[in-house]
C-alpha cells in the first residue's frame, strides 16, 4: 500500500513538473506606485489596475504585451518577446526614461525556482477579458406612509356628536440603479416625521358641524440585503500586506524580490584564482538575481582591483532592490574618479 502511495505521488509530481516546462511565465512590474493593466497577445489579464503582475500559463513561445496606465494620460507601452524555451519566467520593469516609460527586460530564470512576491496578482493567462469587480454604492430605499384621521364634530339641539373614521395610505418607493433591479430586504435606519392640521366649521338649519383633518406623513429609510440582477460582485477591498524587504526603507525598488543570502554566490567567486575569472562568475551570478546594496558591497569586498569592484557595481545597479541606497556603495572605492565614473553611470540609468 506504502509503495503504491509513493508511486501516485510521484506520477502526480511528474505531470506538474511536465506542464510547467511546457508553459511559460511572465513577471511585469513597475518601480513607481502607477498601477496599469496588462494586455497580452489582445487580451486584458488583470481586471484590476496593479504594479505587480505574474502571468503564468502561456503556451506560446512568442507574446505580444501592451501596458495601459490607470491614470489614462500615460502613453501605452508596446514591446513583443521570444522564449527560446519552455519552463521559463521573464520579467520586466516599467522604468521612467528620458523618452517616457519604457517596458524592458529585466531578467530570466526556470518556473521550478521562480517566487511568489505578496503584493504580486498571479493570474493564469485569460483567453477572455475578465470581469471587474464593481464596487456600488447603493441608495437606501424609502417607504412613504400617509395617514388622514379625519374628526367630526356635530351639534343638534345641545348635544354633541363626535366621530374619527380614518384613512390610511401605504407609499412604496422602488430604484433602479444603473439600469439594475434592486430588492432589499427592510431594516429600519432612519425616520422622519412631518404632519399638518386643517379644520372647518358649518352651520346648516340650526345644526352645526365640525370637521377636522390631521395628516400625518412617515418616510422610512433602510439599506441592506441587497439584490443585483447583474452578473456584478460587490466587494470590499482589503488592504494588502506590506513587505518590508530593507528596514526603514522606502525609496525606488529595482527589482521585485531580494535573495536572502549571497553566500553561494560569494564561494563560487572565492573558488576562482583570477580577477577576470572573479568577474565573470560575479555576472553570471547575478543575472537572473534581485540583491540589495549590503549584499552588493559584500559581493565587492571580494575584489581587490578598482576596476574590477566599479565593472561589477555598475552590473549590478539594474539587479539591486533599494536602488536609492547605492550611494553607500561609494565607501567601497579608494578613487574620486571611481566614485565620481559610477556616481555618473547610475544618474545615467
Amino acid at each position: 500500500m506504502k509503495q503504491l502511495l509513493l508511486s501516485a505521488i510521484f506520477a502526480t509530481s511528474s505531470i506538474i513538473s511536465s506542464i510547467a516546462q511546457q508553459t511559460n511565465n511572465i513577471v511585469i512590474f513597475t518601480q513607481e506606485p502607477k498601477p496599469f493593466y496588462a494586455i497580452v497577445n489582445g487580451i486584458k489579464q488583470n481586471a484590476e489596475p496593479e504594479t505587480n503582475v505574474k502571468i503564468t500559463g502561456l503556451t506560446n513561445p512568442s507574446v505580444s504585451m501592451k501596458i495601459v496606465f490607470a491614470d489614462g494620460r500615460t502613453p501605452d507601452i508596446n514591446k513583443n518577446t521570444w522564449f527560446e524555451n519552455m519552463g521559463k519566467e521573464a520579467t520586466f520593469r516599467i522604468v521612467n526614461t528620458k523618452k517616457g516609460y519604457k517596458l524592458r527586460y529585466f531578467g530570466e530564470t526556470d518556473i521550478a525556482s521562480s517566487v511568489v512576491n505578496n503584493d504580486q496578482a498571479v493570474i493564469v493567462y485569460q483567453t477572455v477579458e475578465p470581469t471587474p469587480n464593481v464596487t456600488l454604492s447603493v441608495p437606501a430605499e424609502q417607504t412613504t406612509v400617509v395617514t388622514e384621521q379625519v374628526v367630526t364634530t356635530t351639534t343638534t339641539g345641545g348635544q354633541t356628536t363626535v366621530s374619527n373614521p380614518t384613512a390610511t395610505e401605504n407609499i412604496n418607493v422602488g430604484l433602479n440603479v444603473g439600469g439594475l433591479g434592486v430588492n432589499m430586504n427592510v431594516n429600519v435606519t432612519e425616520t422622519e416625521t412631518g404632519s399638518g392640521v386643517a379644520s372647518s366649521t358649518s352651520t346648516i338649519g340650526g345644526v352645526s358641524s365640525t370637521t377636522t383633518t390631521t395628516t400625518t406623513t412617515t418616510t422610512t429609510t433602510s439599506s441592506s440585503g441587497v439584490g443585483l440582477g447583474a452578473n456584478t460582485n460587490v466587494v470590499v477591498a482589503e488592504p494588502k500586506p506590506v513587505v518590508v524587504y530593507v528596514p526603514n526603507y522606502s525609496g525606488a525598488i529595482g527589482c521585485p524580490i531580494p535573495v536572502q543570502s549571497v553566500e553561494s554566490i560569494k564561494s563560487a567567486i572565492k573558488s576562482e584564482s583570477f580577477a577576470d575569472d572573479k568577474v565573470q562568475i560575479a555576472k553570471q551570478a547575478l543575472k537572473n538575481r534581485c540583491v540589495t546594496v549590503s549584499q552588493v558591497r559584500e559581493i565587492l569586498d571580494l575584489f581587490d582591483f578598482e576596476d574590477n569592484k566599479l565593472e561589477i557595481a555598475k552590473y549590478a545597479y539594474d539587479r539591486t532592490y533599494d536602488k536609492d541606497n547605492y550611494y553607500l556603495v561609494n565607501q567601497d572605492f579608494n578613487f574620486s574618479s571611481t566614485k565620481e565614473e559610477l556616481n555618473k553611470y547610475v544618474m545615467s540609468r
